[in-house]
């Protein structure tokens, strides 16, 4: 079987010499109009605590639903199974362990537990203790509410801190 062989195309004498036209230059882009804040009025978790805490029950094992309300952040923390529940009152202070009396003696009952996110400087320490505990060790300031001092009740703060606390506190959930 033969080759077919294709013709070179031609190219005329006046395609050869025609001068390639540079193209206009654009007007220059008129600068971006400044960057529109998003409205933050609606947001109420704007410290990012209960966000903070959610994290640190999901890395433990349980599940958290982050309930934001207007008197504060919540977390409603469950088994993996979502066949029990726990209630978490979120609160965050650099002075002591404090909650309002009224906040505080709704969640006995359910056996909630207050998550406190205590800031020293510049380091941040989380307790999460059950709150009938906390309404027993807590001194009573009145008006003020209930606050527990860090330093002093240090050595009991210990089995509440971090990671252990969380496994001690929602252990009902966690087994």
């Amino acid at each position: 079987m033969a080759k077919a062989k294709t013709k070179k195309p031609v190219i005329e004498e006046e395609e050869e010499n025609e001068v390639l036209e540079t193209p206009e230059v654009a007007e220059p882009v008129a600068a971006a109009a400044p960057v529109r804040r998003v409205d933050n009025g609606m947001i109420l978790d704007m410290e990012g605590y209960g966000a903070e805490v959610a994290s640190a029950l999901i890395v433990n094992g349980l599940r958290a639903y982050l309930s934001v309300v207007n008197k504060g952040v919540n977390v409603v923390a469950t088994n993996r199974a979502h066949t029990a529940f726990i209630p978490v009152k979120i609160e965050a202070s650099n002075a002591g362990l404090d909650v309002r009396r009224d906040d505080a003696k709704p969640l006995v009952e359910a056996q909630g537990v207050l998550a406190f996110l205590y800031e020293e400087g510049e380091e941040r320490t989380s307790f999460y203790l059950p709150v009938s505990e906390y309404l027993e060790m807590a001194e009573d300031r009145g008006e003020s509410g209930l606050r527990l001092d860090v330093e002093e009740h240090g050595k009991w703060l210990e089995k509440y801190e971090g990671h252990a606390g969380i496994k001690r506190v929602f252990a009902r959930l966690l087994s």
